[in-house]
């Protein structure tokens, strides 16, 4: 498995930074960018990535994460999934990508007078 246990979105939908964002902030970066999931949900080494939290809202940020993670199992013979959020299919498509690109722009009707003019 190689899902990212602080960066990416592996826990319903959401990254670790947004249930706990001041507790991500206490990781060390170089571990942040290499603790897979598995690691440390079935390891258990969040808990060592997470022990520079000293405030009570980042302790409190560390028991809400522990509430959610106590009993929670990874399946070891799943392969991770990554999804495509922009696309019904959960697949990547480079047209997915370029019409969110330009979701909610303004569309210039006279483009064609732009684009195509015969002046030199």
């Amino acid at each position: 498995m190689e899902t990212l246990f602080w960066e990416d979105r592996w826990l319903h939908g959401h990254r670790i930074v947004d249930i706990a964002p001041r507790l991500h902030a206490v990781v060390a970066k170089r571990v942040a960018k290499k603790r897979t999931t598995a690691e440390a949900v079935n390891d258990f080494l969040w808990l060592l990535d997470a022990r520079a939290a000293h405030s009570v809202r980042e302790l409190n940020e560390f028991l809400a994460l522990w509430d959610i993670l106590w009993d929670y199992a990874l399946l070891p013979r799943d392969e991770d999934r990554h999804y495509w959020r922009l696309c019904s299919s959960g697949q990547y498509s480079a047209s997915s990508a370029y019409s969110h690109l330009f979701l909610g722009a303004t569309l210039f009707g006279p483009w064609e007078c732009t684009w195509k003019s015969w002046a030199p």
